[in-house]
Formats: structure tokens, C-alpha cells, sequence
């Protein structure tokens, strides 16, 4: 799938009411955070926007416009429960959204665009909380933020992990910030150091998700014409040493078209893994 084309440049909250199959996940939470997950997505409330407010809610998130509480308090008034159900799942150790990839393209991914609205609305709701002197409690969004965001990409495909990368960017950005403008505690200061060391070293598994991507291209036709195995172990190479990039890039030249069509561009996913890297490596740096 081609997964760049599917994320829009504007993207925020047109939400559609959640179904009542969204309700039927919240019976039985158990242990799962994914489960949680789901009770908080069916706990979203619904707000439509203009095409301006979506530039600037954009704007807010990618760093470059100041937030304005009184554009998005009612909003976050609104979503309180949701971000709540959220925070409090992510003190859960395991997180399984219970894919079967064995339906290949039927595999449902609602639930990875859903976990983008909430994730932005998070990011939203700690500067809330810091504007309103709530220091611990936007730390604790944004640790619970970061945390979530990671639980995105857990066993989906290279869609879910760029959706992960575009959330936990955001996080990251919304923490640089706070550190600029607000005097944190020492105890505060840990919180947030934890929960970056706790992303591990790229934020997400780049490498599962592209094993999975693969796995749901590997059917016919392409499963009859040619072997995936070649480009894959190239994907995941390129992945680990940008270096072999130009390889990869051959070989994909001589696949056709139409199955070249369906593979991620691997200049755009490597460029985006090394872009969350970088940020990765300054929040550590300014945290120290």
C-alpha cells in the first residue's frame, strides 16, 4: 500500500461517531492495553473543523504557532474521559491489537487513524495543563503520550509504525517546548527522561513493520511472478545501513509496475526513520 498517499496534509479532527462495535471492546479490558485503547477511542467526542483551523491546529503540533486554550479548551472539556481511559492504559506492559494477517488487505486499520486523533488531541490537552499550572499533570499526559504512541506501531504493519513516528514526533516536539518555557522539577524532569528511554533506541520497530508489510503483499499475483523474500531482506538491510539504499532501489526497478506501485518508497521511510532518530537523540540530549 502506498501509505504517505493515505495520511492527508491536514490532518485532525473530522471523526466519525464510533460504531457500536468500538463499544463492545470496552467489555472486557483485562490486561490488554489495546483493549483500553479501544474503550477510549469509543470515547471521543466529535468535533468538525474548517480547513483554517485545521492549518492551524497543524501549525500548534509541528511546533512553529503558540497554542490558544481558548480555540480548544471546550474541545479538550469535551475529550477528558478519552484521554483519561488512554493514560491510565498505558501503565499496562503489553499491548496486542489483535491482527490477522492473514486477512491481508482486509486487515482493519481503523483503529490506527482513530489512535491519531487521540494522540493529537493528548498533545493538545498537556499544554492545557501546563497553561493551567497543572505541571504533573501535563507530564504525566506526555509521558502517557509518548507511551501510547509506541503501543501504535506494536505488531502492525509500516502504516502503523509511520503513524507512531508522525505521534511520537509531536510528543517529542510538545516536550522540547514545555523545557523552554516552564521550570521543571526535578522529580518532573525523570518522569520524562524515563518515558524517552523507554521508547528504546528508534521509537519504534521499523523492522517488524516492514516484515509485516510485506507479508501482505506476498499473495497473488505477486506471490506467483516473483519472490518478495529478495526485496524484503533489501528493505530491512536499507533499513538498518541507509547505505544500501541504492540497492534496494535497483532491485525495485526491476519488479513491475503495479507491485512497484504498492511498495512504500523506502527514501521516504528511511528519511522519516531517521528524522524520529534525530529527535530521539536531542529530547535526551536537553533532558540530561
Amino acid at each position: 500500500m502506498k501509505i504517505f498517499d493515505t495520511i492527508p496534509s491536514l490532518i485532525l479532527i473530522a471523526l466519525l461517531s464510533m460504531d457500536s462495535a468500538l463499544a463492545q471492546h470496552s467489555v472486557s479490558l483485562g490486561g490488554n492495553a489495546a483493549l483500553r485503547y479501544w474503550s477510549a477511542f469509543s470515547a471521543i467526542q466529535d468535533s468538525g473543523i474548517t480547513d483554517q483551523q485545521a492549518k492551524q491546529l497543524n501549525a500548534i503540533l509541528d511546533g512553529t504557532a503558540p497554542y490558544d486554550d481558548s480555540k480548544y479548551k471546550e474541545l479538550l472539556d469535551k475529550n477528558k474521559l478519552a484521554l483519561e481511559i488512554m493514560a491510565r492504559a498505558t501503565s499496562l506492559p503489553n499491548c496486542d491489537w489483535g491482527l490477522d494477517y492473514d486477512l491481508r488487505d482486509d486487515i482493519p486499520m481503523e483503529y490506527v487513524r482513530r489512535a491519531l486523533v487521540l494522540g493529537r488531541l493528548n498533545v493538545l490537552y498537556a499544554f492545557h495543563l501546563f497553561l493551567e499550572g497543572n505541571k504533573d499533570g501535563g507530564v504525566r499526559a506526555l509521558t502517557a503520550g509518548m507511551r501510547f504512541s509506541h503501543d501504535v506501531a506494536n505488531g502492525g504493519s509500516l502504516f502503523a509504525a509511520v503513524i507512531a513516528t508522525d505521534l511520537l514526533l509531536t510528543h517529542l516536539r510538545a516536550v522540547s517546548g514545555v523545557l523552554q518555557l516552564e521550570q521543571l522539577s526535578v522529580m518532573q524532569r525523570t518522569r520524562l527522561q524515563q518515558a524517552v528511554a523507554g521508547l528504546g533506541s528508534h521509537g519504534v520497530d521499523w523492522q517488524a513493520g516492514m516484515k509485516q508489510e510485506m507479508r501482505v503483499l506476498n499473495k497473488p499475483p505477486w506471490q506467483e511472478s516473483i519472490s518478495l523474500v529478495r526485496v524484503t531482506q533489501a528493505y530491512l538491510a536499507s533499513l538498518s545501513d541507509p547505505s544500501q539504499l541504492s540497492k534496494l532501489q535497483q532491485l525495485l526497478a526491476t519488479l513491475p509496475q503495479p507491485l512497484r506501485d504498492v511498495i512504500p518508497d523506502p527514501k521516504e521511510v528511511i528519511a522519516q526513520k531517521q528524522e524520529l532518530d534525530k529527535k530521539l537523540k536531542q529530547t535526551r540530549l536537553v533532558l540530561q
